[in-house]
């Protein structure tokens, strides 16, 4: 949990944020931080889809936040975190600069107990301890900000911690397999598991959906995403608004509304342009894609009972 303030720790998420982006600009990384927006932007705020059925599915998702930056406090928790304009200086036409950025990374259940991200999310028993999974993270949702710091509170009730990590692998070579089973610290019985592919591959024209917490913003929304490339048996590599801490979303058929893979690398997100940071944005067609390991080959069904 966070100390009472929070304020020396949030100088210092300030130097670590400015630290990693700048990082992660300069050296070309094969790890999973790396996303962008393909055409237009269209990443949405969930209140601003159409699809209610997506919006639904969206209940399912979870944002992984450290425990450093939840302080409880009665029956709510306090979160304790930058805006993302305070993190780098993004340029004026970088969008969502207002809201705060918590999530490390992204998750969904699969089944009432169990979830699913990337392997690179959650690699250690140490991680799993140190962090929790956020359920509403949601900037139509988060109300107004509470108490001397003007924070965002949320119920106790949708944070939920790491009991066990059942199953990881994360590869540098060969299939390049990313993913990690978690099981949580109790049963979640106000939302829905999500539905998956059971077997088979999709339809090569099929729309795809990216639901998670890009730059660890509350929930987003990028719709209209395609596939790129299906012929990897562990991944497949699609034009996917995403963005760093999107890794772990699900990636959903928005015919099938089943979820198809689980967002893990991809291009590098923004560009330092003489000044200030702007967002990558790649014609259709180019950059190297965004890959998404399989559900089909991730070996949850075997702890769902």
């Amino acid at each position: 949990m966070a100390n009472s303030g929070g304020n020396s720790y949030i100088a210092h998420m300030k130097k670590v944020f400015f630290f990693f982006i700048n990082f992660s600009i300069c050296m070309h990384l094969n790890a999973g931080s790396y996303k962008v927006i393909y055409g237009e932007n269209n990443r949405f705020e969930p209140n601003e889809i159409e699809n209610s059925e997506i919006v639904h599915a969206s209940k399912s998702v979870a944002a992984i936040i450290s425990n450093y930056s939840l302080k409880k406090i009665g029956d709510q928790t306090e979160i304790v975190s930058l805006n993302l304009g305070d993190t780098i200086n993004y340029c004026a036409s970088v969008p969502y600069q207002e809201q705060t950025v918590a999530a490390s990374c992204s998750s969904f259940l699969i089944a009432p107990d169990i979830i699913l991200t990337a392997g690179h999310c959650i690699k250690t028993e140490w991680e799993c301890n140190s962090k929790s999974f956020v359920f509403d993270y949601r900037q139509d949702l988060l109300g107004k900000k509470e108490g001397p710091y003007k924070r965002f509170r949320i119920p106790n009730s949708n944070i939920y911690k790491c009991s066990k990590i059942l199953d990881r692998k994360l590869e540098s070579d060969g299939n390049l397999e990313d993913w990690a089973i978690i099981k949580l610290d109790r049963i979640v019985k106000d939302r829905e598991p999500l539905n998956y592919r059971k077997y088979g591959k999709m339809d090569t024209n099929s729309k795809l959906s990216l639901i998670g917490f890009p730059s660890g913003l509350p929930l987003k929304i990028a719709e209209k995403g395609k596939i790129r490339n299906d012929e990897n048996e562990h991944y497949f590599v699609a034009e996917l608004d995403a963005f760093h801490m999107n890794s772990g979303s699900p990636v959903i058929n928005e015919s099938t509304l089943e979820v198809e893979g689980v967002l893990v690398r991809g291009e590098k997100d923004v560009v330092n342009t003489l000044g200030c940071y702007d967002l990558v944005v790649c014609k259709e067609g180019t950059c190297r894609g965004e890959d998404v390991s399989r559900i089909t080959t991730i070996p949850f069904e075997k702890y769902i009972y």
